[in-house]
């Protein structure tokens, strides 16, 4: 990584576009594999993005590194939703894939998440990192020759040239394609299994249904209780992360007492070494009597400043019937938390595919806002690494015990290909 380093580093010798210069930067983030590590180009990149028409007309689904057309722009589309996508202005996918893959920030050696990103991967998602790459690090273009094979014949090729869009269509078309909803639902699929979906942990979102986590777990895990309800399926699926509402979630669902962390670090005491460059440097203040350095000359914080360094109780109306998850590649961030403790303590079993975060822990929990002071490409740099107190696999998320994923077909059906196969596993088991 040293090397890779210094080699980017020596190729800044001549002047560059704000473009040119975000592609290295942005590559290099990627290389780092945390997804907390995450660059965004500047708000005057976004604001020339008016007058662009580069917006591809539909939208995508990769499955199996296949991509497949959701949804279009156009009602008279001549690329039916359901086509298999082959290549675009003469790339094969898999050599779009191939650029596009590398320039997402993420944990690991997860792949899941990096492809859920170039897709509509979240509710509370603000842009869809196909729609914002594809032209910075593909081709920068108004025009698409795309080669595709209708879904009501894949023995033959078609070929239709579409014309980009421009960005005041593009945001109504990406803004139609997930409606947002409230953050938190519950209901009974049958008598004796619920659902819980947690689309996000994001305090804005659940401001803008009024929803109160707090109130509405004790409600919940209280319901299931009253009614020794014997299986609960938690939806994990396409949950961005978000705040502590998550880690208070876990004791809910947890039923011995646990360790959330084995240990906090950072590599710095103060204010950080960059502060004078974070819009948010003069908040970011790790005092000495919060910290302990250690033998590899990192900084250890305390447990008064990070709690969840010792010891966690279950909640008094925690849950003990049967657990199953359900987890995609967008389960990142503090989903991926969620779904880490519960797999770590054997307490749940899991159906999908890999999670977004790696299961020895993140970086979330204190960020660094860097504005570049010519370019304004901005930042957001971890200042504090997390070890969880779980055995892991190095560089690797949850795996599912059930690895399922839909197809194109139950996608544009409506089918929950996932949700329908925990019912069948658990009808399986009376």
């Amino acid at each position: 990584m040293t090397k890779y380093l210094d080699d980017n580093f020596k190729s800044l010798d001549h002047l560059e576009t704000e473009t040119e210069f975000y592609k290295l930067l942005a590559t290099t983030c990627a290389r780092v594999n945390d997804e907390h590590l995450i660059p965004t180009p500047s708000k005057d990149y976004y604001l020339s993005l008016k007058n662009t028409h580069h917006y591809l007309p539909f939208s995508l689904k990769i499955i199996d590194r296949r991509f497949y057309v959701l949804a279009s722009a156009q009602p008279n589309s001549p690329i039916p939703a359901g086509s298999e996508i082959l290549s675009i202005n003469g790339r094969p996918v898999e050599d779009i894939l191939n650029t596009l893959l590398p320039t997402i920030p993420s944990d690991g050696y997860i792949q899941t998440f990096n492809i859920r990103h170039l897709e509509d991967y979240s509710m509370t998602e603000e842009e869809n990192l196909f729609d914002l790459n594809y032209p910075i690090f593909v081709e920068d273009t108004d025009a698409y020759r795309v080669e595709f094979t209708d879904i009501a014949d894949r023995s033959k090729k078609k070929v239709a040239t579409l014309t980009g869009l421009d960005e005041q269509t593009y945001k109504r078309f990406f803004y139609s394609r997930t409606k947002l909803t409230a953050p938190l639902e519950f209901k009974y699929l049958k008598k004796d299994i619920a659902y819980l979906r947690i689309s996000s942990f994001l305090k804005w979102h659940r401001n803008r249904f009024k929803q109160d986590f707090t109130v509405l777990y004790d409600s919940v895990f209280t319901t299931l209780n009253l009614k020794h309800t014997k299986n609960l399926i938690l939806d994990l699926r396409n949950n961005e992360g978000g705040d502590g509402t998550g880690e208070k979630l876990l004791t809910y669902l947890l039923t011995k007492p646990y360790k959330h962390f084995e240990a906090a670090e950072l590599k710095f005491k103060g204010y950080a070494p960059v502060a004078e460059y974070l819009e948010n440097g003069k908040d970011l203040l790790f005092a000495d009597s919060l910290v302990n350095q250690t033998s590899t000359g990192m900084y250890q914080l305390k447990n008064k400043y990070m709690p969840l360094l010792g010891k966690q109780q279950p909640n008094a109306t925690h849950y003990k019937g049967n657990l199953y998850v359900l987890i995609n590649g967008a389960s990142g961030s503090m989903a991926a938390v969620v779904a880490n403790f519960l797999k770590g303590n054997g307490r749940a079993v899991f159906i999908g595919e890999e999670s977004g975060g790696t299961m020895e822990g993140n970086t979330s929990h204190n960020i660094g806002r860097l504005v570049l002071p010519h370019t304004k490409i901005r930042v957001q740099i971890p200042l504090v690494k997390t070890t969880n107190a779980l055995a892991f696999t190095k560089g690797r998320g949850v795996e599912p015990e059930y690895a399922v994923s839909p197809k194109i077909d139950d996608i544009l059906k409506g089918a929950d290909t996932e949700l329908n196969f925990a019912l069948d596993l658990i009808s399986s088991k009376k």
